[in-house]
């Protein structure tokens, strides 16, 4: 079992992010976690850090190879947050 970090993002106050991800064979198993920071927000002396994670879509090439779409959204009301996207990847 590997982890990856795929990346990271900031989302507004009450926003979503979609991120597309590609490049994983037909063989292996993917699972999406995230690690939420708070970020900012005028006037918000504690910020905090609430997203939600949703696994969406997941596609296959005709190449063979498998693409997943995942949804974030910050569920902080007055400030951002800044989410980093985990990969758990499980070769069958």
């Amino acid at each position: 079992m590997a982890v990856f970090d795929i990346g990271w993002t900031s989302i507004a106050s009450n926003g979503t992010f979609n991120w597309f991800i590609h490049g994983f064979n037909s063989k292996q198993a993917v699972a999406f976690s995230i690690v939420v920071f708070p970020g900012t927000g005028a006037g918000v002396p504690y910020p905090v850090g609430h997203a939600t994670l949703t696994q969406g879509e997941s596609f296959e090439h005709v190449d063979g190879t498998k693409a997943y779409k995942v949804y974030m959204r910050n569920n902080a009301p007055f400030n951002s947050c800044n989410v980093h996207l985990l990969a758990q990847v499980e070769s069958l």
